[in-house]
């Protein structure tokens, strides 16, 4: 069976990124990332349908985001990372 082919796109950020968050009164919110040189501006958007696989999906982006959030800080200080928690069993 041929691997599975797997797009990925890494960019560098710099000062100038930045993130965006829009929330509407009738319509799924939208994330926006936008990362200056490349140019890049990424969108998360939802079906008007949500189910509970994006509410899983929004929940793991946070956390994944705050964790990256705090390495990002502890490097910026000179700490040196955190330990990386042990895997939930399922």
């Amino acid at each position: 069976m041929p691997a599975r082919r797997v797009t990925t796109v890494t960019v560098p950020v710099d000062g100038r990124s930045a993130v965006a968050f829009e929330s509407y009164r009738d319509r799924t919110p939208l994330l926006t990332i936008l990362a200056a040189r490349p140019g890049l501006l990424v969108t998360l958007t939802l079906p008007e349908r949500i189910d509970a696989g994006h509410v899983r999906f929004a929940r793991d982006l946070a956390a994944l985001t705050a964790r990256y959030a705090t390495e990002v800080e502890r490097s910026y200080r000179g700490l040196p990372s955190l330990p990386v928690p042990a895997p939930t069993p399922a």
